[in-house]
């Protein structure tokens, strides 16, 4: 059973890397990362040896599946998803309502500001129902239960709040591109 994902992306939802190759590349120099994953279609890479440093797990010895098994259970696997020519939306079960920036109140009507929003995800603002604060819905704090963006690392079979990148990590992501933008995380349960 696939128990959900940890998913790593830019914090600004419009920037995309200038070279994905580099990123990938810096995340095997420091071993996140490896060879691509065989048997699977897509950008699939299995973890590196440092995986288990650059990535924090939560609780008492987590058992963590990290090779494709022969009964094709889940495993624990980075898969990449994007680039996209504008912003998407990544959510899950788990996904909770946002709160206003201004207010802080919860936004209880976000699943149509999200529709409304991915029709013209780069003008669109929704208005709070609270105190009226207009807000790109790209922006709003999930609280690490959703998240957009061009770019998703996903590191496949992770338990939402299991695991923490380290800082080594998201400092190998910011400084992967020529803008130097900072990383943020997130997760997902389908």
């Amino acid at each position: 059973m696939h128990t959900g994902r940890l998913v790593l992306t830019p914090h600004d939802p419009y920037y995309l890397p200038d070279d994905i190759d580099a990123v990938i590349e810096n995340l095997r120099d420091i071993q996140f990362c490896a060879d691509p994953v065989a048997d699977l279609k897509g950008s699939h890479y299995l973890l590196g040896e440092r995986f288990m440093q650059l990535v924090s797990f939560m609780g008492c010895s987590p058992f963590i599946q990290l090779e494709p098994s022969p009964d094709g259970e889940p495993f624990c696997h980075l898969f990449i998803v994007g680039p996209y020519p504008e912003p998407v939306f990544l959510r899950g079960r788990n996904t909770g309502a946002p709160r206003c920036e201004s207010c802080r109140k919860r936004i209880p009507d976000w699943p149509s500001q999200i529709i409304q929003w991915q029709q013209d995800p780069g003008h669109y603002q929704a208005a709070c129902p609270h105190c009226a604060h207009q807000q790109n819905p790209a922006k709003y704090n999930w609280r690490q239960s959703a998240g957009s963006g061009r770019l998703f690392l996903c590191i496949e079979n992770i338990f939402p709040n299991e695991a923490i990148p380290s800082p080594e990590l998201m400092q190998t992501l910011e400084h992967s591109s020529t803008a130097k933008m900072p990383w943020g995380y997130f997760y997902i349960q389908d």
